[in-house]
């Protein structure tokens, strides 16, 4: 999903000299991971409930709501209901609590990070509660454990990130200053050199410096250039002698890297394939890429030819044959389109969601004068409403 969807919401934290931090948020609330399952969220006040793909309510709403619209998706039949706790919810309603641990995360691939004790070592954890990796991974300012994807982990320890496979054991070592996720075969990393890296939303970037421990950060100041990355493949390898500005995940085959102030796309050789001429340029989805140039999104298909030219100040990318759009902004309406970029459904929203198996999530605009309620429905692929709820 791309990031043009998060709403940012900028917090003082309680950190040194009170600095401004982050946090991003969805209008909509849908499954985001491509790994979820097919169960929708539907609130009543401050409690979440579930339906199915036909619009049954399968899960009654009696679930704690967190006030976000991200998070609270099913994997690997759970879903994790407990902060950083390890609690679960089956697909049945029902709870799920391992006691013999201190905290656990979301299930991919069928494991989950957990840890026995507060500041113990990780492993992960089967839909059972056993260890299917031993707690072997430190947890500390300069350690950390991600979910599986990809059929790999990434880890960091000692402030060097490397990954490991299903039996635990590091199949690339823990050598590289900075790493994402894998996905379709490659991970984005920071390949060389003592440097700053700002990735993610401009308005709330994530700013790392590779390679150095938490300490050393504090004490860098803004003495470090702009890092350079790149993308290895399952063996480790690096695929080009080429870096770029910044980079986005492997989608369809091709990735969007920035290259100064542009973006473009290259293969998995590291060839740029389409120039570095738009603004922004997100993951293909659906055969086409999201770009923007002169604040409007439009879509390009494998040549970098325009198939629907810029004309959005909304648009996600294509899901299931359809894109959400809009012409101001965060504001709405938005509506969905088709390849050619015609409307469909006929309707328009106060906001909706890409489709995720089957079924979108909209907000409906307002109806009558004096109507303050907010209101909802799941709608399936021929624009049938399935299932309606007013929080």
């Amino acid at each position: 999903m791309g990031q043009r969807a998060l709403r940012v919401i900028c917090l003082v934290a309680l950190l040194v000299a009170s600095a401004p931090a982050c946090e991003s948020d969805y209008p909509i609330w849908i499954p985001r991971s491509p790994r979820a399952d097919a169960l929708y969220r539907f609130r009543r006040g401050n409690r979440i409930g579930y339906i199915d793909q036909q619009g049954k309510v399968v899960i009654p709403p009696t679930i704690r709501w967190y006030g976000f619209n991200t998070g609270d998706e099913f994997h690997d039949g759970l879903l994790h209901v407990g902060a950083a706790e390890p609690v679960y919810v089956n697909m049945t309603g029902k709870k799920i609590s391992y006691k013999n641990l201190y905290s656990a995360w979301d299930f991919t691939e069928g494991l989950a990070a957990a840890k026995k004790q507060e500041g113990g070592f990780w492993g992960y954890i089967d839909t059972k509660g056993d260890f299917a990796i031993s707690p072997r991974f430190a947890s500390g300012p300069d350690d950390y454990v991600w979910a599986f994807s990809d059929g790999l982990a990434l880890i960091k320890t000692n402030a060097r990130f490397g990954f490991i496979d299903h039996s635990g054991e590091f199949v690339i070592p823990p050598t590289l200053l900075d790493a994402d996720s894998f996905h379709e075969g490659y991970a984005r990393v920071v390949a060389e050199g003592q440097c700053v890296y700002a990735s993610g939303i401009p308005t709330c970037p994530d700013v790392r410096t590779p390679g150095l421990s938490r300490k050393e950060q504090q004490s860098s100041g803004d003495k470090l250039p702009n890092c350079k990355v790149t993308f290895i493949d399952k063996s480790g390898r690096v695929i080009s002698d080429k870096r770029y500005d910044d980079a986005n995940y492997f989608s369809e085959g091709l990735a969007p890297v920035r290259v100064g102030g542009k973006w473009g796309y290259i293969d998995r050789t590291g060839e740029l394939v389409i120039g570095a001429r738009f603004d922004r340029a997100e993951p293909f989805s659906g055969g086409v890429g999201l770009v923007m140039e002169n604040g409007l999104y439009g879509f390009i298909d494998k040549g970098g030819i325009y198939v629907i030219p810029p004309r959005f100040e909304w648009a996600e990318g294509f899901a299931e044959g359809y894109a959400v759009v809009g012409i101001d902004g965060y504001n709405g309406p938005v509506w969905y389109i088709d390849h050619r970029g015609n409307p469909v459904f006929d309707r328009k929203f106060a906001a909706a969601s890409s489709f995720f198996k089957g079924l979108a999530h909209v907000k409906l605009l307002s109806g009558t004068e004096g109507d303050r309620k907010e209101h909802f429905e799941y709608l399936n692929r021929d624009g049938r409403t399935v299932f309606a709820y007013t929080p």
